[in-house]
């Protein structure tokens, strides 16, 4: 029943609104407002008009019955037919409204609801049709009340509401409906044309939020493409200021100089890397450090093993961490790194460096272990007054982070140790 009623309602509003949106205005409303009181009319008017035929005709007034039959039929085929233009089944409705109304005034008189049936007319006719079609409705509704009053003078009808001035008495009466009619004409029409530029003004604010959406998104795809440019000259000019870090160093006599140059390559390299991974990913503000994080340290391990076998394990978190804090990052990472595989495996032909990276609520936990030979004396006091101690220190405070560098408690070799907020802020890496 429910599946027949839902498929009962597809098919008016099918025949009804057809192809039109809600963009179309006022007409989309009105063809919805109609094809809603169809809905419902059919099945009601059917179940009022059968019982009162069956009624009419055995009381013996048989031309009533045969017209509620045929006002079952019309109501059928403007409901149902589907060949109908939307036009064409509007005017048919107002067609059967009217009989209905002259039929009842030719009939039962002031007694029925006639005059009630021609001041719905025009209030149905503005409701789905423009306002010209409640315009013809005052000029009908004057001639049927006229012609009542024809039939009434020409003693056609029965009018028992007196026996004098009937014409006078019948045409006062039908005169209020007329002017309700009227003033429905003239006011109506007045809250329609509002709907109407109201409607026109949304649908033309959404056109306008559309262009500038779209105009937005342009804007930003524009800048997106910058941005990768800019990221990708940055890593190829820093991959060339390394390259010829490299080759001079190469060209070095002096050992110690050369090792300078080399560090100053790799730290080079880190910021490359960042600049690298930022356009592959295209985002531009953050990125995916764990994995920037060990290709870093990856790369790093190739470049300076020196004959060693170094093996990396890692435990990463998945945390997106912004430019600002991945480079002074990945360049205290570097240090480290490249501390180790300078100085803890001399001794050891195999080494291993681990590193984590948790996240703690709103902390970054960075830890970089190593099992080599660790710190002696000498060598924290020469870490200490180096560059790479410096820029650990410096980069930490900029970061505005707490670490601890020294060797392990529980074995041998280094333990590093790195804490601070992530933030969200974006934009350049510098300062």
């Amino acid at each position: 029943m429910i599946k027949s009623w839902e498929s009962y309602k597809i098919r008016v509003r099918s025949n009804i609104i057809g192809n039109i949106s809600k963009t179309d205005g006022i007409e989309y409303w009105r063809n919805k407002l109609f094809a809603t009181i169809l809905i419902y009319l059919f099945p009601f008017g059917l179940l009022t008009l059968i019982p009162s035929a069956i009624v009419v005709y055995i009381l013996g007034i048989k031309t009533l019955a045969i017209s509620y039959v045929l006002f079952g039929i019309a109501i059928t085929v403007i409901t149902l037919y589907q060949r109908l233009n939307i036009d064409l089944r509007k005017f048919l409705f107002l067609t059967l409204l009217y009989s209905v109304s002259f039929i009842l005034i030719f009939f039962m008189g002031h007694h029925g609801a006639g005059l009630t049936y021609l001041f719905g007319v025009t209030v149905f006719s503005l409701l789905i049709l423009p306002t010209y079609a409640g315009v013809m409705t005052i000029f009908i509704n004057i001639l049927i009340c006229l012609l009542q009053a024809y039939f009434i003078y020409a003693g056609m009808v029965d009018y028992p509401l007196r026996d004098n001035y009937q014409v006078a008495s019948w045409l006062s009466i039908s005169a209020n409906s007329v002017l309700l009619s009227t003033v429905a004409v003239i006011f109506m029409p007045m809250l329609f044309s509002g709907l109407q530029e109201t409607i026109e003004a949304q649908y033309r604010l959404k056109k306008n939020l559309v262009s500038h959406k779209d105009e937005l998104k342009s804007s930003l795809s524009e800048k997106e493409t910058l941005l990768a440019e800019i990221h990708h000259r940055v890593k190829n000019n820093l991959a060339v200021v390394s390259g010829m870090l490299q080759i001079q160093s190469f060209k070095e006599t002096d050992e110690e100089f050369q090792k300078k140059l080399m560090d100053s390559t790799m730290r080079i390299k880190s910021m490359a890397s960042i600049h690298e991974q930022l356009y592959q990913s295209r985002s531009f503000s953050k990125m995916d450090f764990e994995t920037g994080l060990k290709n870093l340290i990856r790369t790093i391990v190739e470049s300076m093993s020196d004959g060693h076998s170094v093996r990396t394990e890692f435990d990463l978190e998945s945390i997106k961490l912004n430019i600002n804090q991945a480079v002074p990052c990945s360049l205290i990472v570097n240090e480290v790194v490249t501390n180790s595989l300078k100085h803890a495996f001399r001794e050891q032909q195999e080494g291993l460096i681990f590193v984590s990276l948790k996240k703690n609520g709103p902390k970054l936990n960075l830890k970089i272990t190593d099992n080599g030979a660790g710190f002696n004396h000498h060598a924290d006091s020469r870490a200490e007054s180096s560059l790479g101690f410096e820029l650990i220190q410096t980069l930490s405070h900029q970061l505005d982070g707490e670490y601890e560098y020294k060797n392990r408690d529980d074995t041998s070799g280094v333990h590093f140790e790195l804490i601070f907020n992530i933030t969200d802020s974006s934009g350049s890496s510098s300062g």
